[in-house]
């Protein structure tokens, strides 16, 4: 006579179920949450569209653009709109590679004044990570702060846009260095551009020099400059605040901020 066992899951046959479930609600949860930042993402570059189109009118019936957006104009849910900036910056005619290099310089120290250089770290405290451009001499510039950075010229904008995307933190309490140096570089970039400077930069100056010594004298820019009118807007998402898109003057929208 043959004995009947009954069938049932061994420990290791539940183990080896559990873990394939778990695998597949992670799947699951994972292409629900980028399927959802997606969808986030494209409606908050629609109403930087929108934001874009009223900024235009806005300038079109003032001559200026507006620091705020209207007061009925309405983003989609979840969705914040901000005028992050808007103004006009001077626009430059450069003589010479010297007025190059003080335009870069003048910049540099723009973005040191509007507290560019600064971020808040771990603990909550607004930090100086950039602190100073100075050590001017006519073949280097010299950005001071946490990472005390020299550039020998010619100094391309690819130089500088390389060193602020590949730049690293080795610990997490600073690690809003990395965005800082990277939007301070990127800014610093995109203004020399859009203020009539050009690159790469050839010539700086000597902050010795003298009109008898020899060395290389800083040729001042123009005192009244044109002005060109600028704006960026910030779309950010309530729910998921690293979610982050830009719209600026020349109508492009980018991810990140302003």
């Amino acid at each position: 006579m043959q004995t009947r066992w009954d069938h049932a899951f061994t420990i290791v046959e539940l183990t080896i179920v559990i873990v394939v479930l778990a695998i597949l609600a992670t799947i699951s949860v994972l292409g629900y949450n980028g399927i959802r930042e997606n969808a986030l993402g494209r409606t908050a570059q629609s109403d930087l569209e929108h934001a874009a189109a009223e900024m235009t009118r806005e300038y079109q019936r003032e001559g200026e653009f507006p620091s705020a957006l209207p007061s009925d104009f309405k983003p989609s849910k979840d969705i914040t709109l901000t005028v992050a900036r808007a103004g006009a910056h001077p626009f430059y005619s450069i003589a010479n590679p010297v007025q190059n290099g003080v335009l870069l310089a003048q910049i540099c120290q723009d973005l040191i004044n509007e507290g560019v250089g600064k971020g808040v770290n771990q603990g909550g405290v607004n930090t100086d990570y950039i602190t100073g451009c100075g050590n001017w001499n006519h073949d280097s510039m010299q950005v001071t702060g946490w990472d005390t950075k020299k550039w020998d010229t010619p100094v391309t904008s690819q130089q500088l846009l390389d060193y602020a995307n590949n730049f690293t933190v080795s610990g997490s309490w600073n690690k809003i260095q990395e965005t800082v140096v990277k939007n301070f570089y990127t800014q610093l970039v995109e203004r020399l551009l859009a203020q009539g400077g050009s690159f790469p930069i050839a010539s700086f100056w000597d902050y010795w020099a003298t009109p008898s010594n020899g060395g290389v004298m800083n040729q001042p820019l123009e005192s009244n400059p044109k002005k060109i009118p600028y704006y960026c807007v910030e779309a950010k998402v309530t729910e998921r605040p690293e979610i982050i898109w830009h719209v600026t003057e020349d109508l492009k929208i980018v991810e990140g901020a302003c």
